[in-house]
């Protein structure tokens, strides 16, 4: 099973010490990865849906 996350859609509950650094949130997103799946920026996403639509081709994003 794959799950993936996008980093900026994601968020963790956060105490004063780890606030600044969304440190909860970066540690959810590694144990995210580990079991499951990837986590994604949005900029890479964004730019693999624009190539996808662009060339028509579905795995465009791969060189394919």
């Amino acid at each position: 099973m794959m799950c993936s996350a996008i980093r900026q859609a994601v968020t963790a509950v956060e105490k004063k010490e780890t606030a600044r650094n969304e440190l909860c949130k970066e540690i959810g997103l590694w144990r995210v990865a580990l079991a499951f799946g990837f986590g994604f920026d949005l900029e890479d996403v964004q730019a693999m849906f624009r190539k996808t639509a662009i060339s028509g081709r579905p795995n465009a994003h791969l060189g394919e």
